[in-house]
């Protein structure tokens, strides 16, 4: 009998168990503790799971299944998730600094006032996934499919790559509308103003 007379399993996608522990109260004292002992959770099945201000740092969780789980103000901070899929995950002002996320799929996901600085996206999947407020300095974004990703007040390394994700995001024609009806807006206040002096 464990000390609270229950044993936690985190398993894989094939349904091997990778860790267990009846030295917790929950699943995510379970998956922190797999992380503090450096056990290796690739491919691990935490699909919905309730991780928010879970401690992962360094965490192993290449190709693992963290499909709806909640993951809002978790440390992540340098974990592998490679080919991890975290589509419509709350990541919500949790700290993925300098995580390896290639191939990751962050379809749908909330990632808004996350720290995604140093991080290497390359080839990530970002489709609609919400990046407002996000830190994203010197993060590597090559490949990434950033399509109707939000980066609303998103901090860049420079406006350069600023301008290339909202590009991305937003696809060229929309871009070009927008800088299109600018300067409609911009040429009426013109001769508005022109209008004004005109009459005075």
């Amino acid at each position: 009998m464990g000390l609270f007379d229950a044993t936690f399993k985190i398993k894989d996608t094939d349904g091997k168990v990778l860790f267990k522990s009846n030295k917790v109260k929950s699943i995510k004292e379970c998956v922190e503790l797999a992380v503090k002992e450096k056990t290796n959770l690739e491919e691990a099945n935490l699909a919905g799971v309730d991780l928010a201000g879970a401690n992962l740092e360094g965490a192993e969780l290449r190709g693992a299944n963290l499909e709806g789980a909640n993951l809002k103000n978790a440390i992540l901070k340098g974990s592998n998730l490679i080919e991890a899929d975290l589509k419509g995950v709350d990541l919500e002002k949790a700290n993925l600094e300098k995580v390896d996320a290639t191939d990751a799929n962050f379809e749908g996901a909330v990632l808004a006032e996350t720290n995604l600085a140093g991080a290497n996206l390359y080839y990530a999947n970002f489709k609609e996934a919400n990046l407002a407020e996000a830190r994203l300095e010197g993060t590597n974004l090559k490949g990434a499919d950033l399509k109707d990703a939000d980066f609303t007040d998103a901090i860049f390394s420079s406006d350069e790559i600023k301008n290339d994700c909202n590009l991305r995001s937003k696809g060229k024609e929309a871009v070009k509308k927008e800088a299109d009806a600018a300067k409609i807006a911009n040429a009426q206040a013109m001769i508005k103003a022109a209008m004004a002096n005109k009459q005075k």
